[in-house]
């Protein structure tokens, strides 16, 4: 499998582990559950309650507001163990109970306190409507999909007229469940019946798709999600990840180039993975400047192999000066003498030839140069005789000699360095003589 691949499906995957939050679970939400605060209606005196049970209901909905739990518990308490309150009382008193435990953060508890609310069986025929949706949500975000399916099911059956968040809370249920096809179903009736369906509806049906491989399918969900959130992350890396299943390269890199250019991709994974695709596309100095300006601000990792990715961006855009620099910083912090064979190559490039020399015999002395040694030993010898320092090029040659690969031209250039220096020898003599 390819990296690329391979990349691809890791994408696929954590997206699907991700948390899908729609209404499902929005209690669990601090500002919507400010929100929902705000729009329940305010407790108004009635024919049902007594002037004595609206002031302590009144009483205990200010204390709420106030933040000031156990002072609301405190009275609505005592309105449920007095003998002086209506059932119907009771049962206001005891949703209203529910709902201090659901604002305190504790949804287990508020779950139960709301259960006894609805089963009081004295609230209107609404509220009790209205509780049992609610006991369906608190009941996901207590990790129990089939009660809350249960309790789902039973306000399906008491509405003519089932909304499109009602679908969509029941497709989260199936998933949860791992009940696909149902997922789906109820997923598609949601999106279906919205003229701006929820950014949670497209990632339950892209997690359907995903989790049985149908990536022809999943496309059209995601270039029409990423249109309607252009700012979502996730559905970016899931469209460049579908895309490269599908074999659209091309299309993939545009998306990651999307990512790039919205500033979404934060982590030193994120941006190296979008520099080698610069550089896999091409695009060298692009990604170049990438991990040029990560690696100074340290949003990119200062690791030997990323310093060697910047070198070879470099080196790929011709700027064989900029390459020195992260080059010997790799080099410095590798186990082997490759990189440093590397630099001296890039030295060469400017036939700077003192300093190609000096990098080459750091190569050869650190060693661990595998399939690389014969030939760093063959430009090693080049790069002396360029100095003129012909018998330790010979010396050099000799050991590029040892190897089949290098042998042929080694040998050649130890002829014509020997000839060169018996040329000189013969020279050196007939100065003497004349002189």
């Amino acid at each position: 499998m390819s990296k690329l691949r391979f990349s691809s499906l890791i994408l696929i995957f954590s997206f699907m582990a991700s948390p899908i939050m729609p209404e499902a679970i929005r209690l669990i939400d601090t500002a919507t559950a400010e929100e929902d605060r705000k729009k329940k209606p305010k407790t108004r005196r009635s024919q049902v309650l007594s002037k004595g049970a609206f002031n302590q209901i009144t009483s205990a909905q200010e204390a709420l507001a106030e933040g000031n739990h156990e002072v609301a518990m405190s009275i609505l308490l005592n309105m449920m163990q007095s003998d002086r309150y209506k059932p119907y009382e009771k049962g206001v008193a005891q949703q209203t109970y529910a709902y201090v435990w659901a604002d305190k953060g504790d949804y287990s508890r508020a779950l139960v306190e709301f259960e006894r609310a609805l089963n009081l069986g004295v609230l209107p025929e609404q509220v009790q409507l209205d509780l049992t949706y609610n006991l369906a949500q608190l009941s996901i975000a207590e990790d129990k999909p089939k009660q809350a399916l249960r309790y789902l099911n039973r306000w399906f059956s008491q509405v003519e007229d089932p909304s499109a968040s009602a679908y969509g809370l029941k497709a989260q249920i199936y998933l949860i469940m791992d009940n696909l096809k149902q997922a789906e179903i109820n997923v598609s009736k949601a999106i279906s019946m919205s003229d701006s369906p929820k950014e949670a509806w497209y990632r339950i049906l892209l997690s359907v798709y995903l989790q049985q491989e149908r990536y022809k399918e999943a496309l059209p969900v995601l270039e029409l999600a990423v249109d309607r959130f252009p700012g979502k992350k996730a559905f970016w890396q899931q469209l460049s990840a579908v895309y490269q299943e599908l074999g659209n390269e091309k299309k993939a890199f545009a998306a990651q180039q999307a990512m790039h250019s919205q500033d979404m991709l934060k982590t030193s994974k994120e941006l190296v993975r979008i520099a080698q695709l610069y550089l896999y596309n091409d695009f060298p100095f692009k990604a170049a400047l990438i991990l040029d300006k990560g690696l100074k601000d340290g949003s990119i990792k200062k690791t030997s192999k990323n310093w060697e990715l910047l070198a070879t961006a470099w080196m790929h855009s011709r700027e064989w000066e900029k390459s020195r620099s992260p080059l010997l910083k790799a080099a410095s912090k590798a186990e082997d003498g490759k990189l440093y064979a590397q630099l001296g190559q890039a030295y060469i490039q400017d036939e700077d030839w003192k300093n190609a020399e000096k990098y080459l015999i750091m190569a050869v002395d650190k060693g661990k140069l595998e399939k690389r040694e014969s030939n760093t030993y063959l430009v090693l010898g080049i790069t002396q005789a360029r100095l003129g320092k012909f018998e330790k090029a010979i010396k050099t040659f000799r050991k590029a000699g040892d190897f089949d690969d290098t042998a042929k031209d080694a040998f050649k250039w130890i002829r014509s360095l020997e000839r060169q220096l018996a040329e000189k020898a013969r020279e050196e003599k007939e100065k003497q003589k004349t002189g």
